[in-house]
């Protein structure tokens, strides 16, 4: 699919929300043979632009840089729906959105607020306190995934940076409200 996308003129941009930095995210990018650019957004810049709370994302934006279409969590290039979408909107440069096209809505504010409040608290070294936060602002909006996630990379690192990252670990602790 990058060979479609480039072939048409276009490019990716991936952005990993790590707030522990680019070293963590890179192998992630190596193991999967990305050949596009992955920056690291180690902060709220993201989230707070786009109202993104879960990964993975996907957003199309055309070339005079109008956002034509986005969805904040569950993008995935390998569904039917999604691929048809892009490849479209490659060809045509429009976006046509059927029943099958995934599309969800953006961020709570008061969430967003704890999740910065939150990475300030870990940027100066206070990862109780940042976590005490963010399990404030899960209590807010559950499917802020991006507060959950860096919640649970820093209390169980193994389950995300030693290795493949543990989806079926990730799957119990929702299952048991975590």
């Amino acid at each position: 699919m990058y060979g479609q996308i480039t072939a048409a003129g276009s490019d990716i941009l991936s952005i990993a929300v790590d707030l522990q930095g680019p070293d963590l995210p890179r192998p992630f990018h190596e193991k999967a043979g990305a050949e596009f650019t992955t920056v690291v957004d180690a902060g709220t810049i993201v989230t707070r632009t786009f109202g993104v709370r879960a990964i993975p994302n996907g957003a199309l934006i055309d070339e005079d840089g109008i956002l034509r279409y986005s969805l904040y969590g569950g993008f995935d290039i390998r569904k039917p729906a999604t691929k048809k979408l892009v490849s479209e909107f490659l060809s045509s440069g429009e976006v046509k959105l059927t029943d099958e096209t995934p599309v969800q809505g953006a961020v709570d504010v008061a969430s967003l607020d704890h999740f910065e409040r939150g990475l300030e608290l870990y940027g100066s070294g206070d990862v109780k306190g940042a976590a005490v936060i963010w399990r404030e602002g899960m209590e807010l909006e559950p499917d802020h995934w991006n507060m959950r996630k860096q919640l649970w990379a820093i209390e169980h690192p193994d389950r995300f940076y030693d290795g493949n990252v543990d989806y079926d670990w990730q799957k119990v602790q929702v299952e048991e409200g975590h």
